[in-house]
């Protein structure tokens, strides 16, 4: 029997405000380090600036994806970003902003539908292959110099889901080939809903095996992590919390943004908090509060340009989206 419509769309932030519960009962989640950072204007000021500067370097790394089928402009990538970022906040049900934001560019660009989808899953997909990419090379870099005998077991983990990665999408297009030669043959549902399944994957894997392509996405994102990295660095030192090395902190950041971006919750709120509070708090538990603070602190400037991609949503008719 199917869940109820209305069920469905409270279920996702129910989770969310579980896991701000938890965090608050348990003592990670600070109202009063989160009250003093957004009295500092330094740090007002640079989340600001910062903040629409990774905005704009997520929407060009979609749109040079995107451009392999249609050309756009960056001002239309990072318009149709922040709208999809209005919707991973304010559309509690299953449909997420990477969805709308694909239907957005099929309405206004002579492109279809799936096509669409396409560039945005192969814009998700290689930019958490990045992060799991950095957390290797970063954790195998601190551990060879010998910085925190802690962080192999993350390396090991980090390096394992690599390889899964790695093999996954080489052998992805070999896959698709095995079964349009047996759609050939035969005409089964299954291989045919595996085609489709497939199929959806296609533009992923001509990126993958672009090494300009990959390069690009690859260097983009590590400007974007970069980003979020040293902002929260800043939060965390600006609290008075000592850090460890860069390598270690900038790898544990994409392990808990890769959990952030598990779509159980409204733009990853609660899971983003947890996942934070849970690899720092391993280091120092003070250490984990201020992660926590400082992930709450990027969120917040998140929610403040989705409200801006709501408005822009808003105002699409006005603004010259005409199809090229």
């Amino acid at each position: 029997m199917a869940k109820p419509s209305w069920l469905k769309n409270l279920l996702r932030p129910t989770i969310a405000l579980l896991f701000i519960y938890f965090l608050i009962q348990k003592g990670p989640f600070r109202l009063d380090q989160i009250t003093f950072i957004l009295g500092q204007s330094k740090i007002l000021l640079l989340g600001l600036a910062l903040v629409l500067f990774q905005f704009s370097i997520t929407a060009l790394r979609w749109k040079k994806i995107v451009e392999l089928k249609k050309r756009i402009t960056l001002f239309q990538a990072l318009t149709l970003t922040l709208i999809g970022q209005f919707f991973s906040f304010f559309i509690p049900g299953g449909v997420g902003g990477d969805v709308v934001k694909a239907l957005e560019l099929s309405k206004t660009h002579e492109i279809s539908r799936s096509e669409g989808l396409a560039t945005v899953l192969a814009d998700r997909i290689l930019g958490l292959f990045s992060m799991v990419l950095f957390s290797t090379v970063f954790l195998g870099l601190d551990y060879a110099q010998g910085h925190s005998s802690n962080t192999l077991k993350y390396f090991i983990f980090s390096a394992v889901l690599l390889i899964l990665m790695v093999l996954g999408l080489t052998i992805g297009p070999k896959i698709i080939e095995f079964i349009s030669t047996q759609l050939g043959q035969q005409k089964n549902k299954l291989l045919l809903f595996f085609e489709k399944l497939m199929g959806s994957f296609s533009l992923t894997f001509t990126c993958f095996q672009s090494p300009r392509a990959l390069l690009t996405t690859v260097a983009l994102s590590l400007i974007v992590q970069l980003i979020s990295s040293l902002f929260m660095m800043e939060i965390i030192r600006t609290l008075g919390v000592p850090l460890p090395s860069f390598f270690v902190f900038f790898s544990l950041s994409c392990f808990g943004f890769l959990a952030s971006a598990i779509p159980i919750t409204p733009a990853g709120i609660g899971v983003g908090q947890a996942a934070f509070y849970f690899l720092f708090a391993l280091i120092n538990p003070e250490l984990g509060n201020a992660a926590v603070t400082a992930v709450s602190i990027l969120q917040l400037f998140f929610l403040f340009f989705a409200l801006l991609g709501g408005v822009l949503f808003a105002m699409k008719p006005l603004l010259k989206f005409n199809k090229r």
